[in-house]
């Protein structure tokens, strides 16, 4: 019989559900130690740049440059696909979305890219893309506190609808400039 599955306490979508102060100077410091180790081009010597990228936005009320690391993964669909735990609360998915056309800058690896932002809104997409987050990416046991041996499948359950509600995903389209 397999256990309930509920939303992990030390998940990291929980901690950025609850914002409390330790979390969020927690997160600056790690935040902080990780652009600094990826402009010093020590993580992605390491290969860390196939699951980290920095991001690079403007920021929408400042008008100051902004990094921030993220994960990237390529989902189902082939494209390149941030996975975003606070949702539409992320400052800097905020100021992706502030800018006309939602084109900003990337760094994967040691390669940097000028990409174009695509909200996955559809529910039915979005669940499709959490469904394939929980089966075929370990991560999912330490973001979400989900392990498939231990819950088995979960898709169905009200926990999994507000996971949904919660997350977004964001897919990057290469931009060519002419």
């Amino acid at each position: 019989m397999s256990e309930r599955f509920e939303l992990g306490e030390k998940s990291i979508v929980a901690m950025h559900k609850k914002r409390t102060l330790s979390f969020k100077i927690f997160n600056r410091i790690m935040n902080g130690l990780l652009i600094f180790l990826y402009k010093i081009y020590l993580l992605p010597l390491f290969g860390i740049g196939n699951k980290i990228i920095l991001v690079h936005t403007i920021g929408r009320k400042t008008g100051k440059k902004r990094t921030t690391p993220t994960l990237i993964f390529t989902f189902y669909t082939g494209k390149f696909t941030l996975y975003v735990a606070r949702g539409l609360k992320a400052h800097w998915l905020k100021n992706i979305l502030a800018t006309e056309d939602k084109i900003f800058k990337i760094q994967k690896g040691f390669r940097k890219w000028r990409v174009k932002a695509t909200l996955v809104e559809d529910k039915v997409e979005k669940f499709k893309h959490l469904k394939f987050y929980f089966e075929e990416l370990p991560e999912a046991k330490n973001i979400f506190g989900y392990d498939k041996k231990k819950h088995g499948d979960v898709f169905d359950t009200e926990e999994f609808t507000k996971i949904l509600d919660i997350v977004e995903f964001v897919q990057l389209i290469p931009v060519i400039d002419l």
